[in-house]
């Protein structure tokens, strides 16, 4: 039961600090709740994704006969991050995209959290059953906050393409590419500390400090992103509300 609560908890935690910045127009916890469950189900195409792909690029570059470390690299962007933020993209925009309560900017952020959550919940239980609690612990405070600042990359511009017709799909791309980017660093830095090759030439300490700055620069910008849709909210809100009340004053 311990490693149970300590599997879903951060994920929890998350989406319940994305809720409540959301203060002027909150989603309906019903679509909140399902978004968190199609992130859940995305993991299973997820993980065939990446068995079969991991496969065939670790096979291809084998009988390329390319250096582990290059390796390394590409399965870290080009099988697991473009695996995972891929099907939370397509979550993402086939199903939260189209809801008729997505109907502001910080939207994107909050339905993108909400199935990148649910996402990292399933993994996450896998890794703890698996490894234990020390494990738990340690992803409590970065891999599970990594995959909410993806999100909040990815949602911000998803929410700016939802309102924005003429820049929709420079926004969708910019948004998946950069939560690729961030996600692919940050693995690959972490592979990499691991890889006998590399570390007897970069020491790693060093590859451990690269993911961690990947990390706090993607949390800063998360932070950055979160901040400046609640501003954009309010003016939505106080707009709204200021033409309400003239509808009332003419009406009266």
């Amino acid at each position: 039961m311990d490693l149970l609560l300590l599997s879903i908890a951060p994920g929890f935690a998350i989406c319940l600090f994305i809720y409540l910045r959301d203060k002027y127009n909150r989603e309906p916890i019903g679509l909140l709740l399902v978004s968190f469950l199609l992130g859940m189900a995305a993991a299973l195409p997820c993980i065939f994704i990446e068995t079969y792909s991991s496969r065939f690029l670790a096979d291809t570059l084998f009988e390329a006969q390319v250096p582990s470390y290059v390796n390394v690299i590409m399965q870290s962007f080009l099988v697991i991050a473009l695996a995972e933020e891929g099907v939370k993209y397509f979550t993402l925009k086939q199903f939260c995209f189209r809801l008729k309560a997505f109907d502001e900017p910080f939207d994107g952020i909050v339905y993108s959290v909400m199935v990148s959550m649910g996402f990292a919940t399933i993994e996450n239980t896998g890794y703890v059953f698996m490894h234990g609690f020390n494990t738990g612990l340690m992803r409590m405070f970065l891999s599970v906050p990594a995959h909410a600042a993806f999100a909040v990359i990815m949602g911000y511009y998803v929410g700016l393409a939802k309102f924005s017709l003429a820049k929709r799909r420079v926004y969708l791309l910019q948004g998946l590419l950069l939560a690729l980017f961030f996600h692919g660093l940050y693995d690959s830095f972490l592979f990499l500390a691991e890889n006998k090759t590399v570390t007897q030439y970069i020491s790693g300490a060093l590859l451990i400090s690269g993911a961690l700055l990947s990390y706090y620069v993607a949390i800063r910008l998360s932070l950055k992103a979160i901040r400046q849709q609640e501003k954009l909210s309010r003016l939505i809100h106080d707009e709204s509300r200021l033409t309400t009340i003239d509808s009332e004053s003419n009406a009266a």
